[in-house]
């Protein structure tokens, strides 16, 4: 994720955070041991030990969106690369189900 983050552009920095943005915020230092914050930290490491073997940092020559690779996709210029998310995205919502629902149904997304 890293290696991702370092090659994009300030536009996409900016855009980034404003989808997250606690990347703007100046991170908080815990001064004292919390029991219950030391146990989710364990629960984290053991949920993501199990991918450790499985997953590694992307490469530049690894397959990516678009059909090119890692490398060519961040190559292109933004407006290229926006495109093909476009492209994407259009692809993913045309080839959603839909479904028939009352007028007054309230919709919920699944997490």
């Amino acid at each position: 994720m890293a290696e991702l983050v370092r090659r994009l552009d300030p536009d996409e920095i900016r855009q980034l955070i404003r989808l997250v943005p606690q990347l703007h915020e100046k991170p908080q230092v815990v001064t004292e041991k919390d029991e219950e914050a030391d146990e989710l930290v364990l629960w984290v490491r053991e949920q993501m030990a199990q991918y450790a073997t499985e997953s590694r940092p992307m490469r530049d020559d690894d397959p990516f969106l678009g059909g090119i690779t890692v490398g060519a996709y961040f190559a292109l210029p933004g407006a290229e690369r926006e495109r093909i998310w476009g492209e994407l995205y259009a692809q993913a919502i045309e080839s959603a189900a839909e479904r028939e629902v009352q007028s007054d149904a309230i919709v919920t997304l699944a997490r």
